[in-house]
This record gives C-alpha cells, structure tokens and sequence, in this order.
C-alpha cells in the first residue's frame, strides 16, 4: 500500500514536473517570438524611416537642381533671347520691304520661344509654385502643353478650392508635371483628361490619356514609377495607375485633407 503511494506521489511529482517545464518552454518561446517580432517592427520601422528619409532628401536634392535650373534658363538664357530679340527689333526699320514678313514671322517665334521659356522657368521654380498655389501651377503647366499643341487637354475643377500645406502641394504638382510629361513624350495620345476634386475628405487629382498604354508589371521599377510613388508617401497620399497597353493611363491622387471653412461638404 505504501508502496502504491509513492509511486503515484512520485507520478504526481514528476507530472507536476513536466507540466512546470512545459510551461516554461512555451513561455521562454513565446517570449522569445515576442521579441523576435518586435525586433522585425521596430527593423521595419527604421528601414522604412531610413527610406522617407531619403526620399525626402532626394526630392529636396531635386527641388534645389530644379530651382537652379529655373535660375540659369531665366537670368541668363531668358536675358540673351531678350537681348537677340530687342537687336531684331532694331534692325527692323533696315529689313528690305519683301523681307519683312519674313522678319516678322522670325521675331515672333524668338518672342514666342522666350515666353514658352519663362514659362518653363516659373514651373521650375518651387518659391514660384509655393506663391502661386497647386490650382494655378496646375493651369500653367495644362496651358504650356496645350500652346504646344501635342494633344487636346479637358481641364475641369469639382468643388471651391482650399489650401493644403505648401511643401505637399509642390510634391503634387512635382507629380502631375511629370506624369503630363510622360504622356506628350510616351502616350501617343489624342486626348488628356484631368480632373481636381476638393472634396470635405481629400483632395483628388486624376489624369487619363487614351494613349497606348504600358505594361505596368514591367515598368514597376521604372525610375519614374518609383519617383511618383515615393514623392506620394512622403505626404501620406494614395497614389495609383491604371493601365495596361492598348488601355490608356489613368493616374490618381487622393491626399487626405482636413476640412476648412472655404470646403463644400
């Protein structure tokens, strides 16, 4: 009898035992997972930091080369057209009578391409966008493309307009400017709708092409792809495409905003 209650006493111990030591195995593993994935978080948090960092230099790196630019085509490209255009002017009154509609005709394509120049120079130029707001950047960069007669632009604004923060509105047109680029140089397009919301919750912008489209699998690693979609998350935007070859391209930003007393709801 004695014997039967230490074996189970001893049964009972070790049982204890083992329950104990399970215990703590799965504690110790569980806590060690915890912390292995809180290391990963915190891993992926720095990378990610690391990367709006970066993207955030870089898109001031190229704010600060655009900006210079501006400044070299206005003081002194822009300031030699001037002067070429104002000698034209001078020898006018010397221009043989059967030359001078051939005179005129020359004066006004220098006078022409020095406009569509300081045109090009205030897009460039990121305290001229910050002055003038995102609307009538956008309007300047749709006109300086219909002057150049690629394709037809819709232009159409939903909604009574608002400010967003300044540096986000240079990130968005810094976006659009590009991607209308794309679509006069890749497209082949006939037709570029773009659309402005203001709406109570964001600010949407959408700009469609009946181009040829693109494979957008292989372009995703595209310089101009990432550059679009990085310049969107540094402001908290929702950037998409739409496409595929035959299809068009249809670019979207939603940038989230806070309502104003300007906003229709």
């Amino acid at each position: 009898m004695e014997n039967e209650k230490e074996i189970i006493s001893l049964i009972v111990y070790v049982s204890v035992l083992i329950v104990i030591l399970i215990v703590f195995v799965v504690s110790f593993f569980l806590a060690y997972q915890r912390r292995k994935t809180q290391l990963l978080i915190e891993k992926a948090e720095e990378r990610q930091k690391f990367e709006q960092e970066l993207a955030k230099a870089q898109t001031e790196i190229q704010e600060q080369t655009f900006k210079n630019i501006s400044w070299e085509l206005h003081d002194n490209i822009g300031q030699l057209l001037s002067v070429a255009k104002m000698q034209l002017n001078m020898l006018k009154t010397d221009v043989p009578d059967e030359q001078k509609k051939s005179f005129e005709e020359a004066s006004n394509v220098l006078g022409q391409g020095l406009k569509e120049l300081r045109q090009l120079s205030h897009a460039l130029n990121t305290d001229f966008v910050s002055n003038i707001g995102l609307q009538e950047s956008l309007e300047n960069e749709i006109n300086r493309f219909k002057r150049l007669n690629f394709l037809r632009i819709e232009y159409d604004v939903e909604g009574i307009p608002y400010d967003i923060n300044k540096k986000d509105e240079i990130i968005i047109f810094r976006i659009f400017q590009e991607c209308f680029s794309n679509v006069v140089k890749y497209s082949k397009a006939s037709l570029l709708t773009i659309i402005v919301k203001y709406l109570s919750h964001e600010l949407y912008v959408n700009a469609t092409d009946n181009g040829i489209g693109f494979d957008i699998e292989a372009e995703k690693k595209g310089t101009g792809l990432l550059n679009m979609r990085k310049r969107a998350e540094l402001i908290g935007a929702n950037f998409s495409i739409k496409t595929g070859k035959n299809e068009g391209v249809s670019v979207t930003l939603k940038y989230p905003t806070k309502p104003t007393k300007n906003e229709k709801v």
